[in-house]
């Protein structure tokens, strides 16, 4: 059976953390939740150096929509998670198991995932992707983390929809990973009807992200978290 001390629980650093750790506020010390940075090669740089015996991982926050189907607020699954390494499209599985159980618990749909090394700003930029990849939702983290973990669960709220165009805050990300305010500020003001959407979708995601959080959480608490090896 599932072992819920043998659950690590990784979100991205900022808003989405923030949002995860309030949904779980009646966590214990047998649930731990630690902060990712933004983007695969720090993932990658975090993780070179630690160790982790046997743990069970749950990648949860948010994600850009590649398709129609998808739209600001839903909770996906990931089935899968691909990546373009010098061209060529690579993909790796999610863990059978915990996928089981969030699937039973959330009746959610798999899809296939998608990690890139920017921020996705337009339409036509993330319809390329779609053809490309036939991924349906795009992120910063997931392959990173899969790279390190052999039991990786991954769920995304969609926190932008595929015909929306976005602020371009590839250049706020700061040399730790982080999003820079005061960039993202000079961004959402060069394009203040781009950043009113995103402002308006983050609310939306954020708070489906705390509730999703808090449900897993009152899972683990009344002991209703159980998986078959």
């Amino acid at each position: 059976m599932f072992q819920e001390n043998k659950l690590l629980i990784l979100v991205c650093d900022g808003d989405e953390f923030k949002a995860v750790n309030k949904g779980f506020v009646n966590k214990n010390n047998n649930i731990n939740i630690q902060p990712l940075p933004i983007g695969i090669e720090p993932v990658n740089k975090l993780f070179n150096n630690k160790k982790y015996s046997g743990e069970k991982i749950l990648l949860i926050g948010l994600g850009g929509s590649l398709s129609s189907d998808y739209k600001v607020g839903d909770i996906l699954i990931y089935e899968s998670c691909g990546y373009f390494l010098k061209g060529k499209f690579i993909q790796k599985n999610c863990d059978r198991s915990l996928n089981n159980v969030l699937k039973s618990k959330f009746n959610t749909p798999l899809v296939k995932g998608l990690t890139t090394d920017k921020l996705i700003a337009s339409p036509q930029d993330k319809s390329q992707l779609n053809q490309e990849s036939n991924c349906t939702v795009v992120d910063m983290e997931s392959y990173a983390v899969m790279n390190h973990f052999e039991s990786v669960a991954v769920v995304r709220i969609i926190s932008d929809n595929f015909d929306e165009f976005l602020p371009d805050l590839n250049s706020a990300i700061t040399l730790e990973k982080k999003l820079d305010k005061l960039k993202m500020t000079i961004a959402f003001i060069k394009e203040p009807l781009k950043a009113i959407k995103l402002i308006k979708n983050a609310l939306i995601s954020l708070n489906k992200l705390e509730e999703i959080s808090k449900q897993i959480s009152e899972l683990m608490e009344n002991g209703e978290w159980r998986m078959e090896n």
